[in-house]
This record gives C-alpha cells, structure tokens and sequence, in this order.
C-alpha cells in the first residue's frame, strides 16, 4: 500500500507540474525564436552598413579613376597643387548640381579631349548639366554636342550657352523638341561653319528639318 501511495503522490506531483513545465518549454521556444530573429536582423544590419559604407568608398575609388583620366587630357596638371585644386574644384561643383563628383569628372575629362582650355573645364561641365536638363539628355550627351558646336563654329563657351539657349526656344515654341533640334544642329553643324552660315541659322534650319520628321 505504501508502494501504491508513493507512486500515486509521484504521478500527481508530475501532473501538477507539466502544466508550468509546458509553460516553460513554450516560452524558451519563443525566447529562441526571438533570438534567431534578433541574429537575422543583426546580421542583415551588419551587411547594409556594410553596403552603406563600401557605396562611398566606390564612388571615391571612380572619382580618383576619372581624375586619373583628367589629367591625361588636361594640360598642366602635373603639377600637383594645380590637380588638386581641379579636383577640389570638381567636388565643390557635385555639390551645386544634380550629379555626383564621377559624373562631372567624366564630362571634364571629354572636355579636356576636346581641347577646351583647362580655364573653362568648370563652366564647360557646369553647362553640360543644365543643358542636360534642359534638352532631356544626358549630361555627357549635352558635353559631346557642346565640344562638337565649340568646333565646328568656333564658338566660346559663352556663345555655345547662346546656342544652347535659341535651340531651347525653338523647341519651346515650335513642334520639334530641342533635343532632336541639336542632334540636327550637331549633324549639320560642320557643313553649315565651312559654308559660313551662322549657328543661329543652323539653329532655324534644324528646328525646320526636325519639324519635318528629319
């Protein structure tokens, strides 16, 4: 009977605390869950402050690529205050304009190829930005076109913002838009500085063209 009562207390005893052990059992799962989740959102964390740093540490590692190239075509760069000003002068633009230090790099770099004057690099990629925006193109596009108009005009760069400008008004007010006017005017634009015509003139003549579907 002893035995029997001994076992009978041991079973109830166990009965009474499944009920907390289950408990128990449940709430360290979920202590276990919530740490898996807590080690998933670290790590994910880790990566994108990872990701956030390495995007910096790109755009610096394209911008001193593109410097690289600048002095390439730049002349007078080897001096090394004179890089360092162009590089600061670059920088200093990012930051007035809708474009990252690599993309103006980039247009300074093609504007140097072109033969434009180290003096004029500046307002050259200054230009080639809003013109960009202007023409709907891209900037490096507007910097092509700009050295191609310098050319075949012989034009400074204050007279190719002329240009810019009556292009801009024709396509404005007429039924071609001022990108196709200029891809005409870049086109055309060497014939019309071998014949004489002015660029105000090629300017017409292409808006015309363009509104034909040329």
């Amino acid at each position: 009977m002893a035995d029997s009562f001994q076992l009978k207390a041991i079973i109830t005893a166990v009965d009474q605390l499944s009920g907390p052990l289950k408990g128990m059992q449940r709430e360290l799962k979920g202590f276990q869950k919530e740490m898996a989740g807590l080690a998933i959102g670290a790590a994910a964390a880790g990566t994108a402050v990872l990701g956030a740093l390495a995007l910096p540490v790109n755009a610096a590692i394209g911008f001193e690529s593109k410097m690289a190239d600048i002095r390439k075509v730049v002349d007078g760069l080897d001096d090394k205050k004179a890089f360092a000003q162009m590089s600061d002068d670059i920088l200093t633009l990012s930051t007035q304009l809708p474009m990252a230090a690599e993309g103006i790099a980039e247009i300074v770099a093609a504007g140097g190829q072109a033969g434009i004057a180290r003096g004029d690099l500046m307002q050259f990629a200054n230009d080639a930005v809003k013109m960009g925006v202007a023409f709907d193109t891209t900037a490096e596009e507007s910097g092509q076109m700009m050295a191609q108009w310098r050319t075949a005009f012989k034009l400074t760069q204050e007279d190719v913002v002329v240009l810019a400008d009556k292009i801009n008004y024709l396509g404005n007010t007429g039924p071609a838009n001022a990108k196709k006017i200029s891809d005409i005017v870049t086109r055309i634009g060497p014939l019309g500085g071998v014949a004489g015509v002015a660029s105000g003139e090629i300017a017409a003549m292409g808006a015309t063209i363009a509104g034909m579907g040329g």
